[in-house]
């Protein structure tokens, strides 16, 4: 397969995927490192740490592949505040630009959450999260293979972007050992008309768990799991295993079942600086075309990294 010809694979891929009539599918990114940047996944995070945080990264999917996509994504959150009997009230934003070949997306949000009190070291926190996508399309750098998909309604529509509001939620159940998170993505459902009558971007739902267990010395396990649905689409199982030491070193692998093999690692820099990256390998159909996948995702926090107000597995 030729490099230039990946650009007209993508076009017909994203045309068949977002605007086929009576087709549903995966729409919303995958990150490899979601355990190093869990409010972007769901809204319930904002206020864990009782100071800013902030969060941002960079993904390239399928590297060395013209149109290939990518993703950039940032969110900081953060404590707003406590209620008297101890409830945390957190707050924070996120901004995701996402692009393969002619087709992307720009999404803003501001989240809101609220982590309650509970028994035996547990709180319970629920959040939403409101803002809007800006879709678009760029119909010039689309290469059609055959007459035929020139009657797609995204070419023919004079629409190559559009807006789409968005609201997410979430719940996310913690102690010190021991997550818990479900999280809705797309709950309204938006309808897209302009790229074709019953085109609508779906619900995506996600489980996530995980926990800590404490080794000889300064080392720890943290073994975590993540289960996506969307309508139309297979389920998306992604596992992972890593290992900490001091809790200044983190590194592991992951699975994701029929997509990629990873390599996952954080590293505290300094008190208040931490990187972390991930490497796919791809084990899916393209392996034999593209096997690299790369992810950066840099954290700064206004306080000391170790200060957040409940010690948790999916934060130490």
């Amino acid at each position: 397969m030729k490099q230039r010809s990946l650009p007209i694979s993508i076009a017909v891929l994203m045309l068949s995927v977002w605007t086929t009539l009576q087709v549903d599918a995966q729409q919303l990114p995958l990150r490899t490192n979601w355990q190093f940047n869990y409010f972007q996944e769901n809204p319930a995070f904002a206020g864990f740490t009782d100071c800013l945080e902030l969060k941002a990264g960079f993904r390239q999917q399928w590297a060395g592949f013209d149109g290939a996509p990518q993703t950039a994504f940032a969110n900081v959150q953060g404590e707003l505040g406590r209620s008297a009997g101890g409830g945390v009230h957190g707050f924070g934003g996120r901004v995701t630009d996402d692009s393969a070949g002619p087709y992307g997306f720009t999404h803003l949000d501001l989240a809101y959450a609220y982590h309650l009190k509970m028994a035996q070291g547990w709180r319970l926190a629920a959040g939403a999260a409101i803002g809007f996508m800006q879709y678009r399309l760029s119909l010039g750098d689309i290469v059609l293979p055959d007459f035929q998909a020139g009657n797609d309604p995204a070419i023919t529509s004079n629409a190559n972007q559009l807006l789409a509001p968005t609201m997410d939620f979430g719940v996310w159940a913690y102690n010190k050992y021991t997550f818990w998170g479900l999280s809705i993505q797309n709950l309204i459902e938006p309808s897209v008309d302009q790229w074709g009558l019953s085109t609508r971007f779906q619900r995506h739902v996600s489980l996530t768990g995980g926990s800590m267990i404490r080794l000889d010395g300064p080392w720890s396990f943290h073994p975590a799991g993540s289960i996506r649905f969307a309508a139309g689409a297979p389920v998306a199982v992604d596992v992972q295993a890593m290992f900490d030491y001091e809790e200044s070193v983190r590194f592991g692998l992951g699975y994701r079942n029929e997509t990629a093999l990873a390599a996952m690692m954080t590293l505290n820099l300094m008190e208040n600086l931490t990187i972390g990256y991930a490497y796919d390998w791809n084990v899916g159909p393209l392996s034999q075309a593209s096997s690299n996948t790369h992810e950066i995702t840099i954290g700064v926090l206004a306080c000391p990294i170790k200060s957040g107000h409940v010690p948790c597995a999916a934060f130490q």
